[in-house]
């Protein structure tokens, strides 16, 4: 039995409960939960390992993948209601340089609902790859690599830009304001709501982070068809493979990547995010509450309902889910993304586990965040349970 600590109010029992079974029935190694109800909070409980033979504590932070993307979509959320980004207009008017390719007509708009047409960097297995940490401290060959291309897909389509995203959406962010997407996280959003919350976190800072561990679950088929078309879409040559940034190896070495220094300490705004439960449960309650918490507000209430609101629903070329995509948030409602009850909570799971959401019609935020990476397309049943439980409770 894990040594959980930490408070949840009454009527919320249920998920200490939820929490407890995570480490007794689904193989949690080390975590956090956090929510508010209608800007109160509710829960907010820690317990297992950071690292082998360390506790998890209260001020513990874990890298939490692609729940970043909801940080960075925040930001741009954030300039677009203060008038510094049209989400509109074309890549190059920021960006001129990225008008080779004939990308010239790709908007803003498009990075944010994964139709840019550039799930991954064309080349990059020349420059970077999951098979090998070297090159993952500088994003910078990546943002060339995407500046020179021509589009991987036709107009129209849509596939998960799992690194892309942010590095797009970061150069973009870095050319419309002179400042880059994690300093403006840091002083726009995570100082005003005292967040314990990095998009690239120094070296010096990093004493506190919990060490990834990763399992790669059985596949839930013996067909071996079936079986033959998972391998090919993860491999180095299929699309989840390559907007993964895979290598011969695949996935199964993603844990080394993310305990990695300088991949920490550089900026992925897609990616390597660094927080604690509380701080994601705090930002998500933020825009349930329609953009202000506590006193402080960051956002409108019509800029909430307006990046809320679904831009393009279908079945994703990259993970081949259906997928509903906001303005840079996920949409929850369909079979992989189960964030609750309710079709319009919005947020973004992470790779392994993690997940933040906002669901304004119950007054809902939610951060979960874990060390043990459990390799899932779908929502992580650790992080459904969780939901499941706090639910019960309002």
């Amino acid at each position: 039995m894990a040594d959980i600590q930490g408070r949840v109010a009454p009527g919320f029992e249920p998920v200490l409960e939820a929490f407890s079974a995570n480490f007794t029935d689904r193989n949690e190694i080390g975590g956090a939960f956090a929510a508010y109800h209608r800007g109160r909070k509710v829960v907010d409980i820690w317990g297992g390992e950071s690292r082998p033979g360390q506790p998890w504590r209260e001020d513990t932070c874990t890298l939490v993948w692609s729940a970043t993307k909801g940080m960075a979509s925040l930001v741009a959320h954030l300039l677009v209601d203060r008038g510094a980004l049209d989400p509109g207009r074309a890549i190059a008017d920021y960006w001129p340089e990225f008008a080779a390719g004939g990308k010239d007509g790709i908007t803003v708009l498009d990075i944010l609902t994964h139709g840019a047409r550039l799930p991954w960097p064309p080349g990059y297995p020349a420059v970077i790859t999951a098979d090998d940490i070297d090159g993952w401290d500088d994003p910078s060959p990546l943002i060339r690599l995407l500046e020179r291309a021509e589009p991987v897909l036709p107009p129209g389509h849509h596939a998960y830009h799992a690194l892309t995203f942010g590095l797009l959406l970061g150069e973009v962010v870095l050319r419309a304001t002179g400042r880059t997407l994690g300093t403006i996280f840091r002083e726009e959003i995570a100082q005003p709501l005292a967040l314990n919350t990095r998009i690239g976190t120094p070296v010096t800072e990093q004493d506190s982070l919990a060490e990834l561990s990763l399992t790669i679950p059985p596949p839930p088929t013996d067909d071996p068809e079936v079986l033959a078309m998972m391998a090919e879409a993860l491999g180095p040559e299929g699309p989840t493979g390559r907007c993964l940034l895979v290598g011969q190896a695949g996935p199964t070495l993603f844990d080394r990547i993310g305990n990695d220094p300088g991949f920490r300490a550089a900026e992925y705004p897609a990616a390597n995010g660094t927080t604690d439960a509380r701080s994601l449960a705090r930002m998500y309650a933020l825009l349930a509450g329609g953009g202000e918490l506590d006193g402080t507000r960051l956002v409108s209430e019509e800029s909430v309902d307006r990046h809320r609101r679904e831009q393009w629903r279908g079945i994703d070329e990259s993970l081949g889910a259906e997928k509903r995509y906001g303005t840079g948030y996920m949409l929850a409602g369909t079979e992989a993304e189960t964030f609750g009850p309710n079709p319009d909570a919005f947020g973004h799971p992470g790779m392994g586990g993690s997940l933040g959401f906002a669901d304004p019609e119950s007054g809902i935020g939610y951060g979960y965040v874990t060390n043990h990476m459990i390799f899932e397309v779908a929502v992580d049943p650790r992080a459904r349970a969780l939901a499941d439980a706090l639910y019960s409770c309002i």
